[in-house]
């Protein structure tokens, strides 16, 4: 072996070794723990008492597989990947075509103020969003007092109000990723596309939909899918929120329920984790084979 490919490796050895200790190590380690019975008193430590810790096979995966909770956390969840993912591109196509035109003043203003929700730390803006859907103090039910409104929807501990309120907070959340990447499309559409539509008669939606969409399909689509797989992975946000009434209305949430709950189980959380992840991989590999974006990214 040469000496510079000596001392090369010898160089990328440390980082190898980091990255096999805090990526790939935990991932090779959940997976022998969802085929064991992992559970508080055998694991970490054997107790004296406590079943010892062996392996299972498939039993935890059949046990989530028929949990009542868990098959509703995962309708649930894909349900949430479905409204708020449209709602988010929907909120990130106006905006950037609003703050695209022309007849706007001051856009380098508004675009700094759109990005606020990235500045902002998760737990803050959580905190502040749940103040706000309060149902007796919150702004957003004094003001619909105000408008007349007598039954004041409960968005804390409601079902289904709440499962609307996390749609409007990750709207808010997400909505400058989706402006960032759309706007960038935009201003790739080249001007003699549009002004020949112009020219035609085209009108202003008939351009947007025939003329520019075309163009932007791509990078909206990676959006899209790069947002899905983030709401499919919705945690943070309903633990914060209201982590009681969403455990069941959540994968991760459910899987960590599992885990450090009143009784922890860690193999069946794991066995959570791996599904979760086989479903997801399966659902991108699918969205990127449909959209092609393989075929952009080879080009």
């Amino acid at each position: 072996m040469k000496k510079t490919t000596t001392i090369a490796l010898f160089l990328i050895l440390p980082g190898i070794a980091a990255f096999l200790f805090f990526n790939l190590w935990p991932i090779i380690y959940s997976i022998y723990l969802a085929f064991t019975n992992a559970q508080l008193g055998n694991f970490p430590i054997q107790a004296p008492q406590a079943p010892k810790l062996t392996f299972v096979g498939l039993d935890n995966f059949r046990w989530i597989l028929s949990d009542e909770k868990f098959r509703s956390a995962f309708l649930w969840t894909w349900l949430f990947v479905l409204t708020s993912v449209t709602l988010k591109v929907l909120a990130g196509i106006f905006l950037s075509l609003l703050y695209n035109n022309k007849y706007v003043k001051g856009k380098m203003i508004y675009r700094s103020l759109l990005i606020i929700p990235w500045a902002l730390p998760l737990l803050f803006s959580v905190t502040v969003w749940k103040f706000m859907f309060d149902p007796i103090f919150g702004p957003i039910n004094q003001m619909l007092k105000s408008l007349g409104v007598q039954t004041l929807p409960n968005w804390i501990n409601d079902p289904l109000w709440a499962f609307l309120a996390l749609n409007i907070i990750e709207v808010w959340l997400a909505y400058p990723f989706m402006i960032t990447v759309i706007t960038a499309a935009l201003q790739s559409v080249p001007d003699t596309l549009v002004e020949a539509a112009i020219i035609d008669g085209a009108s202003y939606w008939q351009r947007i939909r025939h003329v520019v969409l075309p163009i932007v399909g791509k990078p909206i689509a990676f959006a899209t899918i790069l947002t899905s797989a983030a709401s499919f992975q919705y945690f943070m946000v309903p633990y914060i929120y209201n982590a009681g009434l969403f455990e069941d209305k959540f994968i991760l949430l459910y899987g960590f329920r599992k885990a450090f709950g009143a009784t922890p189980h860690y193999g069946r959380a794991a066995a959570v984790m791996i599904i979760a992840t086989l479903v997801l991989a399966v659902y991108m590999y699918v969205n990127v084979r449909i959209t092609k974006l393989q075929e952009g990214a080879k080009g």
